[in-house]
């Protein structure tokens, strides 16, 4: 009982928590509208209903256009991750299946490609957050070409570009036939797609007015529903008042959340989550590459 009755108070100071300060100073304000039109104003000032309601109706119009354009812009990118996700299984697979082996073992060329490629989708992550690619890499590709990330201006392509050089590399040294190599070629291009169609959205915010205005014009309307309400609803108008604010600043930060779906926030895209699901994927498929390998020596 302790525990839902914790867990229930949790979730509503998240809830309350998720709009700030916004809903502290709203509800100050309509107390005050409140006290003042109930206890001070001699004049009792009355501000017609049919133009707030008009003005709720254009307001919501507004929001749910900027909300359905920061949605599609968060699906978007949540689809291009989970492309990239499905292209990262399918070089592991071409990397470990289409690259012929050494004479005397394992081409130890499969597993630089599938550590380079952990990096890249690290990094790729971090550079959609702003951020330098984190240091933990370097442990994934070689230090002098990780020296090199502080010159670039997009590391995770460069990343990309050294495995496209070693599968050239492969097909010079026999061990690729020009047909596995567009095959590579091709999920290195799927690869590169997902990431130019994530930094589009990175880079390309929504149009000012479509983030300005709806915060505007929210603001606008919670200061005037106290003074239209106050009249009808007496005491009781800080209730009513600050419920409709709360739901308007709610939409208007969700909003404002999902026009940055690699900014942290409340609704980012887990890139960190999925990285990890492509590390674990690959470090599984070579693992089960091996186990096959060494199955197939021991039956002959």
């Amino acid at each position: 009982m302790k525990d839902t009755i914790a867990r229930k108070y949790r979730l509503i100071v998240k809830t309350l928590g998720y709009v700030g300060w916004s809903l502290f100073w709203l509800l100050i304000w309509d107390v005050l509208v409140t006290i003042d039109f109930m206890l001070f104003f001699n004049s009792k000032f009355t501000l017609p209903l049919m133009p707030l309601t008009l003005l709720g109706s254009a307001l919501v119009v507004l929001v749910s256009f900027r909300n359905s354009s920061a949605y599609n812009r968060w699906w978007e990118a949540r689809t291009l991750w989970g492309g990239l996700v499905n292209s990262s299984r399918s070089f592991a697979r071409q990397v470990l299946t289409l690259i012929d082996d050494l004479d005397d073992g394992v081409n130890p060329i499969k597993t630089t490609l599938l550590r380079r490629h952990i990096a890249y989708v690290n990094c790729l992550a971090a550079h959609l957050r702003g951020e330098p690619c984190p240091d933990e890499l370097m442990a994934f590709i070689p230090p002098e070409e990780f020296a090199r990330r502080s010159r670039s201006n997009n590391f995770a392509n460069d990343i990309l570009t050294g495995s496209a050089a070693l599968l050239t590399r492969e097909y010079k040294a026999g061990r690729l036939d020009s047909i596995r190599l567009a095959r590579l070629e091709s999920t290195l291009v799927d690869l590169s797609n997902s990431q130019g169609g994530m930094e589009r959205i990175a880079n390309t915010p929504l149009p000012y007015p479509y983030v300005y205005f709806p915060r505007l014009f929210i603001s606008l309307f919670c200061l005037i529903v106290p003074i239209g309400l106050v009249e009808s609803l007496g005491w009781f108008t800080p209730l009513a008042s600050t419920v409709v604010g709360f739901m308007l600043l709610a939409i208007e930060r969700i909003g404002t959340d999902l026009q940055s779906p690699f900014r942290i926030s409340e609704h980012q895209i887990q890139m960190d989550a999925i990285c990890e699901t492509i590390e674990r994927n690959l470090e599984s498929m070579q693992r089960d590459a091996q186990c096959g390998e060494l199955v197939g020596e021991s039956t002959h």
